[in-house]
């Protein structure tokens, strides 16, 4: 009960600590396959999934190409728009699902990291990483642009990035910045994390780089972390604990990268299945070492 509450009163807190932020339209999305080996005793089943980078003046947003903006629904009918609304879920992400979203502002050196536990957001403030890029002479052809070869170390982990200045952006996927020119494909020397561009589209939405309608709570990593325990420790409880007094009764459910996904008793034990599998599973994480 103690971690439930303590789930509500950030909650509670949104409304305090909801805070305006100016952000700017989209010009230029680029969507990335991302392969991330996790498991080193399994090397040949590393994590794959699309991500899109979405491209302001100044900034970048870094999501789930699934979690993509879609064009509204248009009405054509003269009558009014029908919603269904059902039961609502309490989901449990599994591996090869992205839960974060992460916000680049180079010029103000700082990283912004969002994320959701059932209904509610939290919004972490860090620094951005400041790499240490070695721009060589070497150039090759990435679809029609022509990139040139930088080398800089990271978290644990020693990085081969390819940009190219015909794409003036500071930003590139991940936490990757600071090269004249946008990143197109960036790995390390081991080949075990990878970030390579599928596409490459202007936005046709009016698109903008902002946190979306429902204002996250300002949190710390801290605090954000002892919310994901207690939120995991009983998500169906977390969840009802955020939704007004008289709702329906929230559902549990899971999804996974491999399109595994169940609900109610499916949906536990592919959960207790999850968390038994994830120490051995999780051997390999992007970041090595801590910044």
């Amino acid at each position: 009960m103690k971690s439930i509450l303590f789930v509500l009163l950030l909650s509670i807190l949104s409304f305090n600590q909801a805070f305006a932020q100016e952000a700017e339209q989209v010009v230029l999305n680029v969507i990335y396959k991302t392969v991330h080996v996790n498991d080193t005793n399994h090397r040949d089943r590393p994590l794959v999934e699309d991500m899109l980078l979405m491209l302001g003046q100044t900034s970048s947003k870094y999501i789930r190409a699934a979690n993509k903006p879609r064009p509204e629904p248009v009405n054509t009918g003269g009558g009014p728009t029908v919603v269904a609304v059902g039961r609502p879920m309490a989901v449990v992400n599994g591996p090869g699902i992205t839960e974060i979203e992460l916000y680049q502002y180079p010029g103000a050196k700082k990283l912004d990291v969002t994320a959701s536990l059932g209904m509610q957001r939290y919004l972490m403030e860090g620094k951005l990483p400041q790499i240490d890029w070695k721009v060589k002479d070497e150039t090759r052809q990435i679809d029609a642009y022509t990139c040139q070869k930088a080398t800089g170390y990271y978290a644990g982990r020693n990085y081969t990035a390819w940009f190219t200045s015909e794409l003036p952006f500071q930003c590139g996927p991940w936490k990757f910045s600071g090269l004249p020119g946008l990143i197109l494909e960036v790995e390390d020397d081991k080949k075990e994390v990878q970030f390579l561009v599928k596409e490459i589209y202007k936005d046709s939405l009016g698109t903008d780089l902002g946190y979306g309608r429902k204002k996250p709570i300002k949190v710390s990593e801290a605090a954000f972390a002892k919310a994901k325990e207690a939120f995991y420790e009983n998500p169906v409880a977390s969840m009802q604990a955020q939704l007004p007094p008289g709702s329906p009764t929230v559902k549990l459910a899971y999804r996974d990268g491999s399109g595994t996904s169940g609900t109610g008793e499916e949906a536990a034990q592919l959960i207790e299945k999850n968390k038994k599998e994830a120490k051995l599973r999780n051997n390999n994480p992007i970041e090595l070492k801590k910044r």
